[in-house]
């Protein structure tokens, strides 16, 4: 499974600063180990440690305290969810061709917000609860794809077909890369996994549901 790069961008710009920052976080000894945080606790570790290296540690502290804030909200709020009840939840970036859009980064956030990552691709027994479309094309041209290929061959039986759970993320900039975006990250998978708990609003910037009947 992928693991990919924090994006130093989007915490560079939350703290006010731009890419020009880059090279001097690159001279530190935490660089590496820096950049493959994946979880929210390694992202919020890197965040501080970006702050004390440009000498913005209360900005920094702050961020990363905020960030934490958010997404406690939640898995708070989805903690007594039993497992046997939680959603399977399949994230491509396309569905003609098949691309996947998994790794270790969205599993670990699809679990916080109350799902499962899907990862069984045995055609008898393929039936992911909920498609999550990542788009990398344009989002016009995966929409006039979609129809014809989700009402043919397994695609049609799974529940997240039949039961009109198919939604598409058209905003590149979320659910790519670990960074100052992870609470919107979490939060925008939450209320698609779970909107019975959470609506933040984000189906009016972010992602849109996909219905083909």
């Amino acid at each position: 499974m992928q693991k990919p790069a924090l994006s130093l961008h989007s915490i560079l710009e939350a703290l006010g600063l731009d890419s020009a920052c880059i090279p001097l976080l690159k001279e530190t000894a935490s660089y590496h180990r820096m950049i493959q945080s994946t979880t929210p606790e390694e992202v919020f570790q890197a965040i501080r440690s970006i702050g004390e290296t440009l000498n913005l540690q209360p900005e920094a502290d702050q961020l990363a305290e905020d960030l934490e804030e958010r997404i406690n909200i939640i898995i708070h709020k989805l903690k007594f969810i039993p497992e046997e009840h939680k959603p399977n939840v399949l994230c491509l970036h396309d569905v003609s061709p098949v691309a996947m859009a998994q790794n270790e980064y969205l599993s670990r956030l699809i679990s916080i917000a109350g799902g499962i990552d899907y990862l069984n691709w045995d055609k008898d027994a393929f039936n992911p609860d909920i498609l999550l479309l990542i788009a990398d094309k344009p989002v016009s041209e995966l929409l006039s794809e979609l129809p014809n290929t989700l009402a043919t061959g397994y695609w049609e039986k799974t529940h997240a077909v039949k039961n009109n759970n198919i939604y598409v993320v058209h905003d590149a900039r979320y659910l790519r890369q670990p960074g100052a975006l992870i609470a919107d990250d979490i939060e925008i998978l939450a209320e698609i996994i779970n909107p019975q708990y959470f609506i933040f609003g984000r189906n009016e910037d972010v992602w849109m549901p996909f219905s083909l009947h």
